[in-house]
C-alpha cells in the first residue's frame, strides 16, 4: 500500500476531526517544524480560526457557515472572510445600520474592541457617536450616511427598571479590564437570573458600559 503524502495525511485528519490545531499537524506528518506544518496547511487550503489567535484549522468544505459567513464549532470560530479584522470590515460594511462593539461581540463571540480601534485608525472603517455609544460604519461616505440614518431610526424599547439594576449590579461584581456583556451574562446565570443576553446587550449599549469598564473610548 503506497505511503500517503503529508498533504493527504493532513486533509484526511481534517475530514476526520473537522477542526485541528498545529500539534495535530506535527503528529500527523511527524515533524516539529512550524514552517513545514504551515506549508502543508497552505497546500490543503486550510482555513484558520479568527478566534483563539488563529490557532485552529478546518476546511471550507467542512465549515457550515451561517448566513453571516460565520461558523462556530464549540467556542472556536471561523469566517469565510478570513481573519478577525477582515470579518469585522465585512460585517460592518454590509450591515444596513452599522454595528456597535457589543453587537459585533455577540455575533462573532470574541472580544473585538482592540481590533475596532486598529481598523478605525487604519481607515478601514469609520465610526459615529450615537447617544454615547460608538457605531462602526462603512468607510464609504454615502453608505455610512445611509447606515447612520437607519441606525437613528431604530426604535429602542425600554427595559424594566429592576432588570437594568440587576445587570448594572452584576457588571460591578465582575468588572475588570476588558469586561464584556458575556461576563455579565455568566454572573447572572450563576445567580439564577432569567435575564437574557439581549437584555444585557441593550443595557451595555444604552449606558455605554464598554467604554466605562475599559476606561477608554475606542
Amino acid at each position: 500500500m503506497p505511503t500517503k503524502s503529508p498533504v493527504e495525511k493532513i486533509k484526511n485528519l481534517l475530514l476526520k476531526k473537522r477542526v485541528i490545531d498545529i500539534k495535530d499537524v506535527y503528529k500527523a506528518i511527524h515533524t516539529n517544524s512550524r514552517t513545514t506544518a504551515y506549508r502543508y496547511l497552505q497546500k490543503v487550503d486550510a482555513l484558520s480560526s479568527y478566534s483563539h489567535a488563529g490557532k485552529y484549522y478546518t476546511l471550507k468544505e467542512i465549515a457550515q457557515f451561517e448566513e453571516d459567513g460565520l461558523w462556530h464549532y464549540g467556542d472556536i470560530s471561523f469566517s469565510k472572510y478570513g481573519t478577525l479584522m477582515d470579518t469585522i470590515v465585512h460585517l460592518v460594511s454590509t450591515c444596513d445600520h452599522g454595528k456597535s462593539c457589543s453587537e459585533l461581540e455577540t455575533q462573532q463571540r470574541v472580544y473585538v474592541q482592540n481590533a475596532l480601534f486598529a481598523l478605525v485608525k487604519s481607515k478601514k472603517i469609520t465610526r459615529q457617536d450615537v447617544n454615547g455609544v460608538y457605531v462602526y460604519l462603512s468607510i464609504d461616505p454615502d453608505q455610512s450616511s445611509v447606515q447612520m440614518r437607519k441606525r437613528v431610526q431604530k426604535k429602542i424599547v425600554p427595559l424594566p427598571t429592576w432588570v437594568v439594576i440587576q445587570i448594572l449590579v452584576a457588571t460591578i461584581q465582575c468588572i475588570s479590564e476588558g469586561v464584556t456583556a458575556g461576563d455579565v451574562v455568566s454572573v447572572l446565570k450563576k445567580q439564577g437570573s432569567s435575564i437574557t443576553r439581549d437584555q444585557v446587550e441593550k443595557v451595555f449599549e444604552l449606558h455605554a458600559l464598554e467604554k466605562k469598564t475599559l476606561d477608554s473610548k475606542h
